[in-house]
Parts: structure tokens; sequence; C-alpha cells
């Protein structure tokens, strides 16, 4: 299979090349991506781009059943363990209502054009097998399940995925942490849990990525500098409820690797290309701007989410599966672009993708927002 495109986003650098072929084997692997006047058999045409697939690094699929529950209420009355509200809509779900919300969910987020879903799991081990079950109807779409302790915990689950490390004695969440990978956690998503060291125990910890960090102060950022571990921002979610902007401006002055996620389902769409906009937006308000700024934000929405979890990012490169979406460029306008990196994040949005591939298939999923 032969993909033509007019711009195509290649390699972990995510290098900008102009008029490709793509040229797919039939065992799904990208064989050589050449000059475009070497197509002969092809699909797509010069007015596309090739983007990677880009990962999803936190969501809770559970809470999908009950789409827009308490407007009114705080986010520890919604969401707090064991008495937010949210718990009390989790178990009054039949397990197979359970897994047809995830199992929706699953289907938005393939056809919104992910690749990877960071999926955090309440209910133990049983919580993790709905999603397992799920996961049944969507191919070709990772998805890791991180749960949490509870009824058949660790069976079914990918990892472990904590609502805080002070829910629970301090050298239980460190051993977790490093008997459990890959292990994420919330940190610092309000003063409460900030003032309780949240951090502090997390930092002794072993886990692999921490989601929000919305209260840590820049020495904060300095210590956790010198540690391999990724933050998850998602801006919509910490908007939603009323906290800060996430400190996206912080992880650049510090060279800390982060992620996007769109956090719960209830009220959030697995759209993690607007969560990427917003970054930037937060981003110029803070004077920070330009076309590196814009293709740090592409790293961590194409490559980190996906190295968070210790998987290979989903690009366009020779010898990789193919896994990658066309985009269109002529009415999104990134194809006449002056600064195609700001372009792409701004412009990329569901409604603009032509077509998913996936090692040999070719699925045309605009139809599906239409």
């Amino acid at each position: 299979m032969q993909i033509k495109s007019g711009i195509a986003i290649v390699g972990e650098n995510l290098d900008i090349i102009n008029n490709v072929c793509i040229n797919i084997n039939e065992d799904g692997i990208i064989e050589s991506i050449e000059k475009s006047n070497n197509c002969n058999n092809y699909i797509g045409n010069e007015n596309l781009i090739a983007i990677p697939q880009p990962a999803n690094a936190h969501v809770h699929s559970g809470d999908n059943s009950f789409p827009e529950y308490g407007v009114k209420e705080e986010l520890h009355e919604l969401v707090a363990y064991p008495n937010g509200l949210k718990h009390k809509l989790l178990s009054s779900l039949s397990y197979e209502k359970l897994i047809g919300g995830i199992s929706s969910f699953y289907s938005i987020a393939y056809n919104m054009g992910i690749g990877l879903v960071v999926d955090f799991r309440e209910g133990g081990g049983i919580g993790c097998k709905a999603s397992k079950e799920a996961q049944k109807y969507v191919k070709d779409m990772d998805v890791v399940v991180l749960g949490r302790p509870g009824p058949d915990f660790p069976n079914n689950c990918d990892g472990l995925g904590i609502s805080s490390p002070i829910d629970y004695k301090e050298d239980y969440v460190i051993d977790l942490s490093k008997k459990f990978k890959p292990s994420m956690t919330h940190i610092a998503e309000d003063e409460k849990t900030r003032k309780n060291n949240d951090f502090e125990i997390a930092m002794k910890s072993d886990f692999n990525a921490f989601i929000h960090g919305l209260y840590l102060n820049e020495k904060d950022f300095e210590n956790l500098s010198h540690k391999n571990i990724y933050l998850i921002f998602c801006p919509s979610s910490n908007m939603w409820h009323g906290m800060r902007f996430p400190p996206v401006e912080l992880t650049l002055k510090y060279n800390i690797k982060f992620a996007i996620g769109t956090d719960n389902a209830s009220w959030f769409l697995p759209d993690v290309f607007r969560e990427t906009y917003e970054l930037l937006l937060i981003l110029r308000l803070n004077r920070i701007r330009g076309e590196e700024v814009a293709k740090e934000l592409m790293k961590s929405l194409y490559i980190n989410g996906y190295k968070s979890v210790g998987l290979e990012p989903r690009l366009i490169e020779e010898g990789k599966t193919a896994h990658f979406l066309l985009i269109d460029g002529y009415n999104s306008g990134i194809i006449n672009s002056i600064n195609i990196y700001n372009s792409i994040i701004k412009r990329v949005q569901p409604e603009f993708i032509k077509f998913r591939i996936d090692k040999n298939n070719l699925k045309n999923i605009g139809l599906f927002f239409s």
C-alpha cells in the first residue's frame, strides 16, 4: 500500500517532510518514505498531512456512563474516594453497563485518531477486568489499564494508578509503586492534597508519572528535574473544576517531560488535540511562544504519552509498524501554513481526520463526525 501526502511528520524528531510517498509492505511495516513522484498505485493526495497517532495519557473511562454529573459540586465532593459522588454512581452500575460505557468511550477515542489510552480504573481487579472486556470491541488502539487496590487487584491490571498517595499508608504506597509497573498517581491537584505532603510521599516512591501537579512550586519542580518522572497535564479538567492552569511553563524551564490527558470521561471527550491547543494558549499567556515551543507540545502528544508507560511511540518512520493519521490539510489550512508545528497544534481537529492507517488497514473515520 502506498500513501501520498503533501506533508508528513517523520521520526522521533518530528521532522517536516514535504511531498512524500509512504510505502507500507504486506506485513504493515513502513518500508520506505520517498518523494511523492515515486508513488504509483497510491491512496491520498498532496493536500493531506500525515501525522502520528497521539496518546491520551490519562483518562477515567468508567464514568462515561453518567455524563455531566454534579455540575454544582466541588472536586472533592465529586471524586474523592470512597465517598465522592463518582464512586456512588460507579457502585450503582451493573457490570454490563459499566463495560458498555467503557467500550463506547474507547470507540470514540479510536475514531478521534488516538493510538493509546492510559486508563485509571477504579474497583480493583474487577474494574480492570471490565476494561479488558471493553477492549474486545476496539482493535488497533493500545489501552493500558492502571488499577488501584481493591477486589481482585492486581488481576487484569496492566499497572498501578492511585487517586493520591495520602489515601494509603506511606510504606504501602512506596511498595505498590515499586511492585506494579507502570505506576502513576495524582499529585498536587488542589491545595489540600499538596499541604498534606502528597508530593513528598510520591517522590519517595517509584512512580513513572504524576498527574496534574497544579500546586507544585518552583522548588518542587527543581527537585522533580533530578528524577525521570513524567507529568501528565489535563487542562480542561483543571479549568472545569476551578483549579489552576497546568504549570506547563515550569516543565519547559526545568526540562521535565510531560504528556497530555483528558481525565474523566464523564465531563470530557478524549480529544487530546484540544487539550494540547489549550496548553499552547497557556504558554502564550506566559509570553512563551514560537515553533520550537509548539514542537515540544507535539512531542508531549505524539511521543511522551507512550514513553510514560514504557511503550514505543507510533511514529512515522521506516521500519516501524504503520500507525498514523491523514489530515485534511487544505480545509484545515495546514498545508499552506508558514508555521507548521503551530498549525498542527491549533488546527488538527477530529473533523479534519480523513483516514486512520493501522498496518494495512485504512479506515475513513471522517464520516464518524459528519
